[in-house]
């Protein structure tokens, strides 16, 4: 792949957590050129100026993004069917849009109802950390983490370039397609959290079961914690989450069987879970 970078400078739309940890990022990576900040909340627009991440925000997009190699959109999923017309008037034929969404074939089918023929990389930074924290309490929140990134057919060589901005913030991009982006998120993200939501609705439920909380339950009840309006809207637009539910649903059932009439066969799945937990952690 040619991997030829976008040319500074570079703007974020939406400036919440993850929208300010790439602000913040790029402030530091590209002294030179400053980049470009837009939210449409007065209030955040002061904050980033008070903590000295850009000399001014813009409250929606304008003139100044033409001026922009690289889009950073950071706005809810719902947000996008508005944030996104706005954006046509401004942008450069030779800009790149992408985004730090959770799913990515819903999103690019938006970008491409709505901006047709921009050049667009989907992305979605895996940041690790507390609830509501995502890592963003970290000065180097991307430094070592992975960021999926997923171009369509033919575009390759834009991810490649997209790229080459998140190495420079220290993430490790890793390029998939949108398929297979969302089929392995609804393994890895989406089942978790709605196994989180279970195991905290069942307990929750339970008369004394606070008096008990290991600290291994508090830890699998973490995703629970997170955003409920944006992982829902996430769990739902990904089209592979309700099978990958499905298919922990039924693993359950099987190790549940096995935990009442196969206690060997239950040592041996318990085992080779452990291992898989390790060769997948150790990547």
């Amino acid at each position: 792949m040619n991997a030829t970078p976008p040319v500074p400078p570079f703007a974020v739309i939406g400036l919440g957590q993850m929208g300010s940890a790439i602000l913040r990022a790029l402030s530091r990576a590209f002294p030179e050129a400053p980049p470009i900040a837009i939210d449409s909340d007065p209030k955040v627009r002061s904050q980033v100026v008070r903590d000295r991440l850009v000399a001014a925000a813009e409250e929606a997009p304008g003139p100044t993004l033409a001026t922009c190699g690289l889009v950073f959109l950071c706005v809810p999923i719902g947000d996008l069917p508005t944030v996104l017309p706005t954006l046509a008037p401004h942008l450069s034929e030779k800009a790149i849009l992408t985004d730090v969404s959770p799913v990515m074939k819903a999103i690019s089918s938006l970008v491409e109802e709505h901006l047709p023929g921009v050049r667009y990389v989907g992305g979605h930074p895996l940041i690790a950390g507390d609830p509501g924290g995502l890592g963003m309490g970290r000065t180097d929140p991307f430094v070592g983490r992975p960021v999926a990134l997923c171009p369509r057919d033919g575009e390759e060589d834009l991810a490649a370039g997209v790229g080459t901005i998140w190495a420079t913030l220290g993430a490790r991009p890793v390029v998939l397609s949108p398929e297979q982006h969302d089929q392995l998120i609804a393994a890895t993200s989406h089942a978790p959290y709605l196994a989180a939501l279970a195991m905290a609705r069942i307990a929750g439920a339970m008369e004394g079961a606070g008096r008990l909380i290991a600290k291994s339950f508090g830890e699998a009840l973490r995703p629970a914690g997170l955003s409920a309006d944006a992982m829902s809207a996430a769990v739902s637009a990904n089209p592979f989450a309700p099978a990958a539910a499905r298919v922990l649903a039924d693993e359950l059932l099987r190790l549940a069987d096995l935990a009442e009439r196969d206690p060997a066969g239950l040592l041996d799945a318990a085992r080779d879970g452990r291992d898989a937990k390790d060769r997948l952690l150790s990547e």
